[in-house]
């Protein structure tokens, strides 16, 4: 991976220069970006991306001491990893906008049924399922407040919902 960033650089003495800052600072970028991330292939990513991103201050970094050029890296290697943390969580709310616009359509049972009909089928709902309804599709809170709310985790509210849907759609064909 670390080749490509190299392809980018113009010049030969820059291209040895950056070769070298990997070899001696690759480590302790990658260990950074870990740290955050939590996630190698991700912290990966962001060492390739640090690389790449540095291409422009060579000039600077190769007027740094050693100590310098490793904090001026690492700093660099923070940045990227909290933009990459900002991209995965803005791709997750994508995801689950997706996701609970799915559930939406799936609770749509008034098309072929009256309010009453589905007040009566959400009525036989236990009350955890029928909070998380309320919650999810009348209040409008994200999984992350209901599952605080219940004292769950997220993946548990997330597991109510989809049998409360389920059991929704048995109850309507039912009636």
């Amino acid at each position: 991976m670390f080749y490509l960033s190299l392809s980018a650089v113009n010049e030969d003495e820059n291209k040895i220069f950056q070769a070298q800052l990997y070899e001696l600072y690759g480590a302790a970028v990658l260990k950074a970006a870990q740290t955050i991330l939590n996630g190698r292939q991700d912290a990966e990513d962001v060492l390739q991306d640090t690389f790449l991103k540095i291409i422009p201050h060579l000039g600077r970094l190769r007027e740094l001491d050693p100590d310098e050029r490793k904090g001026y890296l690492i700093q660099t290697a923070k940045h990227v990893s909290y933009d990459k943390l900002r991209r995965i969580k803005k791709e997750k709310k994508a995801a689950e906008k997706q996701l609970e616009a799915s559930e939406a359509y799936e609770l749509d049972l008034a098309g072929g049924y009256d309010a009453d009909t589905l007040y009566k089928a959400v009525a036989q709902l236990d009350e955890r399922e029928r909070y998380v309804i309320y919650a999810r599709f009348e209040a409008e809170l994200t999984y992350e407040a209901v599952a605080a709310q219940l004292g769950v985790s997220e993946g548990n509210a997330r597991q109510i919902m989809s049998r409360a849907l389920k059991k929704l759609r048995e109850l309507m064909k039912g009636e």
